[in-house]
């Protein structure tokens, strides 16, 4: 044990005084926030141009809605820096007598020289239509038109119903006021008081729904992977500069994987810890203490703890089972498709933590930490059965890995040039 206990010490020393793992701390958050400010600015200034759209109006009167749409949305869009929205400059067009083919093309060439970015025809039936009959045509080269078809869509729907209800007789401000669509806000639960009295339910803002749980997916999936992505180089490093053979001199192949199995693991758990504390800080900063659940970090800690072995066995494996570099290149696209199946099969649970898909994928051994994770921050939450369950399927399969690993570890380590065998 005194052995295994050293190479431990030796392993987590020789990461966490790197100048590389003391930056990558600091760097990370700062990356993450800017990340974040990237593409919140990005999705709203993704595209500002301006979008010059020709109108074939056979109505006669849907035109003028469109345009006036089309200011106001503009106007929303805003201008300079704070422009969100491209700009809509809707232009008529007067068939005057012209063959409706010979006008498309004429229209088509203008797109194509880069002086109209769309056209529309309305047909003069559009208004007496029934719901399966009314449709009109878009016509455009790019792919990049999907903002302005958005726009197209609701201000036809509203133009349509504008004019349907002004031909029956109807006055808009009725209309408006009967059609007006209230806004939702989401609580919780309504909670009984010690004394009896009924606890008003707390409003749930996006920090609650989406916050926490992106936090401890991330936070999950730079735990594990750099554990894992560190044995893979070590292993490969010692193995090559047959530092390997002089350590297997002292100890056992157990002894060393089991060593620096440890070593990775409280490399995890350091990292885990420096960004809860963060995370908990900035719960704190931001009023939100209420987010704070011990039994949740708790939790979090077990699974971490968990994944790091069951990943970090796999990756040793590889290492051992490679002869250089390019080997491990190769060998280790399968594992790393471990590690994004998980991540990506999160994303589901994000949508439905309590469907029989999520319940599936968070008894999946190596989808376990990140689904069981995410299902337990999002209320209510797992009933308790399901994450014992997950825990004891996690563990017995964390050993299940741990000794196949050890078996290859044995084999390959000592293995050059040629890949181990049975």
């Amino acid at each position: 044990m005194r052995r295994i206990l050293t190479i431990t010490e030796t392993e987590f020393l020789s990461l966490i005084r790197t100048k590389a793992f003391i930056i990558g701390i600091l760097l990370v958050p700062v990356l993450m926030v800017v990340f974040i400010a990237f593409m919140n600015y990005a999705e709203e200034h993704v595209d500002t141009t301006e979008r010059a759209v020709a109108v074939i109006d056979d109505t006669g009167v849907l035109y003028d809605h469109l345009a006036h749409k089309a200011d106001e949305h503009n106007r929303e869009a805003g201008t300079g820096d704070s422009q969100t929205a491209p700009h809509l400059l809707l232009r008529r067009v007067d068939p005057g007598g012209r063959a409706r083919d010979e006008l498309a093309v004429e229209l088509s060439e203008e797109i194509k020289a880069r002086r109209l970015f769309a056209f529309v025809e309305i047909p003069a039936t559009i208004i007496e239509a029934g719901p399966d009959e009314a449709t009109y045509q878009f016509y455009a080269q790019t792919s990049s038109a999907r903002p302005v078809i958005e726009w197209l869509e609701d201000a036809m729907n509203t133009a349509l119903a504008e004019v349907r209800f002004t031909t029956a007789g109807i006055d808009q401000a009725l209309v408006k006021r009967l059609t007006a669509q209230p806004s939702l806000t989401r609580f919780g639960l309504v909670e009984r008081g010690p004394d009896g009295t009924a606890v008003p339910a707390k409003e749930v803002d996006d920090l609650e729904r989406m916050g926490v749980p992106m936090f401890v997916l991330v936070l999950m999936f730079m735990s594990v992977m750099t554990g894992a992505m560190h044995l893979l180089n070590a292993i490969l490093e010692e193995k090559m500069g047959k530092i390997s053979e002089v350590l297997l001199g002292s100890v056992t192949p157990v002894e060393l994987l089991s060593g620096k199995l440890l070593g990775v693991v409280a490399v995890s758990i350091l990292l885990t810890l420096v960004y809860l504390a963060g995370g908990i800080y900035a719960l704190v900063s931001f009023g939100r203490p209420d987010l704070i659940d011990p039994a949740l970090i708790g939790w979090f800690l077990v699974y971490m703890v968990c994944a790091a072995l069951m990943f970090g066995a796999i990756f040793l494996a590889i290492g051992s089972a490679c002869s250089d570099l390019k080997d491990s290149q190769s060998m280790v696209q399968p594992a790393m498709m471990l590690i994004i199946l998980a991540y990506l099969a999160s994303f589901v649970v994000l949508q439905a933590p309590e469907s029989g898909l999520s319940v599936g994928l968070s008894m999946f051994p190596t989808i376990t930490p990140f689904a069981m994770m995410l299902r337990l921050t999002m209320p209510p939450g797992p009933p308790i059965w399901q994450v014992l369950l997950s825990v004891v399927i996690l563990m017995a399969s964390t050993a299940a890995v741990i000794w196949a690993a050890g078996r290859i570890f044995r084999v390959g380590l000592l293995m050059q040039g040629k890949p181990p065998r049975r």
